[in-house]
């Protein structure tokens, strides 16, 4: 059974503004490296998966700049969607093109904007995914070992082992915890029972449509007419009504959540979902201060501690007597943040939202 790389990549990343914008969202950023976050996801698989049974998953909008940002990837690598419906449409769209073009096979279901190292421990547990989808038919969710009680991530609460394979372990799932409380997050990491969730999945095209019948039947019903006419206007047709009756809603409360298949893998690989600009600070080095750079390195600081600077221009920032800051550098917009302020920032692009002279720094 043929594997496929199914890349999301549809998202904005406003809690990374004024970096992240509507026309170089998160995913298209370099944050860590000289290449962009997707292209590290790219990157990634390839030694498993060829980039041909690469598809990344996005809108009409993103296609065009992705294609802008990377020329290398060809148009048949894209399935785009007809419009925003959240994961779960998404998944199921590309689990139909794949189960209409090749009959079936195993996705690595991946987001194209987390952090994770070292690859060859990722590329590891895809692996024994694959021989737990092959040997069980479940769904696999990729679940990362805890190294500190996170109050933005969702859990996984482990059950019964099911396989082990050079030493990765796969259990059953007991139940799913939504973003805790901190009492409950510390409960949750000293217990040795939860992994964080990191949204990344893999199962088989036909088993995750098969599950889609059972908890948005609706959906699946126009996925199946979508493969019967596939190749044709009328499919075409087909997947924009789908699109336009469905709910927005995740894969995980659509369907992982509800499913009586669903199986975890124990991963011990450093990840993160870089899902805000605190992320920096776990991922890169910092000086003797704890301050950490990213972007162009043309700064003074002064008295200066725990605080972190992206700079995107060629621009020398100046902090002096600062501390537990985040000031990020865009030319057009410079941002300064207390980092205790960090989980707000949603609410601070709201109120940049509100003036029309504004939208343009979006």
């Amino acid at each position: 059974m043929e594997e496929f790389v199914t890349i999301l990549a549809g998202g904005r990343g406003e809690r990374f503004w004024p970096a992240s914008r509507t026309n170089m969202p998160k995913q298209l950023l370099k944050l860590f490296s000289n290449k962009t976050m997707l292209q590290e996801t790219i990157d990634r698989t390839l030694p498993l998966v060829p980039m041909e049974r690469t598809l990344i998953i996005t809108g009409n909008h993103l296609a065009d700049l992705i294609k802008q940002t990377h020329p290398d990837i060809k148009d048949e690598n894209f399935i785009i969607e007809p419009m925003a419906k959240n994961t779960a449409p998404a998944i199921c769209l590309a689990a139909a093109k794949i189960v209409a073009e090749y009959g079936d096979g195993i996705m690595y279901v991946l987001a194209s904007d987390h952090y994770i190292y070292p690859a060859e421990m990722f590329r590891d547990a895809l692996k024994v995914a694959k021989e737990v989808i092959l040997t069980f038919d479940k769904l696999v969710l990729m679940g990362i070992q805890p190294t500190r009680a996170e109050t933005g991530y969702g859990y996984i609460q482990i059950a019964d082992k099911i396989a082990e394979y050079d030493g990765i372990k796969c259990f059953d799932v007991k139940s799913f915890k939504e973003k805790p409380s901190r009492v409950k997050a510390q409960e949750f990491y000293l217990s040795g029972e939860y992994l964080w969730n990191s949204g990344n999945f893999m199962f088989r095209a036909g088993k995750i449509l098969e599950e889609a019948e059972k908890y948005l039947p609706e959906f699946a019903k126009k996925m199946r007419q979508y493969i019967d006419k596939y190749g044709t206007p009328e499919a075409d047709k087909i997947l924009a009504e789908a699109f336009e009756e469905v709910t927005a809603i995740s894969i995980d409360f659509a369907i992982l959540e509800k499913s009586k298949d669903v199986a975890v893998l124990w991963g011990a690989f450093q990840w993160d979902d870089v899902g805000s600009w605190g992320a920096l600070e776990r991922i890169l080095p910092r000086d003797k201060f704890n301050n950490v750079i990213a972007g162009v390195d043309k700064k003074l600081l002064v008295d200066t501690y725990e605080t972190t600077i992206y700079n995107n221009k060629d621009t020398l920032i100046v902090a002096f007597g600062v501390s537990d800051l985040v000031i990020v550098n865009m030319g057009d917009v410079v941002l300064v943040m207390n980092k205790a302020r960090i989980p707000e920032m949603r609410s601070l692009v709201e109120k940049i939202k509100e003036n029309p002279e504004w939208k343009k720094y979006l």
